[in-house]
């Protein structure tokens, strides 16, 4: 597993509600997918029971973080090189796509 700190990450909001964030990834994002608790995005464990909305966004990728104590993070992953094998690794799984 990665520690989030090993990825370069662009923090683009902080301390959010679940409401919050999933708006936000939702108006940056093209393309958003509900992917489960648990998945290891990139190697970084999702954490939560509920789906989480993952968005794209030409090269971009838009996720959401919870870090213990901290809260939910919104972040942002520029250039992202896997952003083809992470679409086809959603619809192998039947991910939903929902925007």
């Amino acid at each position: 597993m990665v520690c989030i700190k090993n990825l370069e990450v662009v923090i683009i909001g902080s301390e959010m509600t679940l409401s919050e964030c999933e708006e936000l990834i939702l108006e940056k994002s093209d393309e958003v997918w509900l992917v489960p608790g648990g998945y290891e995005l990139l190697g970084v464990l999702l954490k939560g029971a509920r789906p989480f909305p993952v968005g794209i966004s030409g090269n971009d990728l838009f996720f959401q973080y919870v870090k213990p104590c901290f809260g939910i993070f919104a972040l942002q992953l520029e250039n992202c090189e896997e952003i083809e094998a992470l679409k086809m690794d959603f619809q192998n799984k039947n991910f939903q796509k929902i925007k």
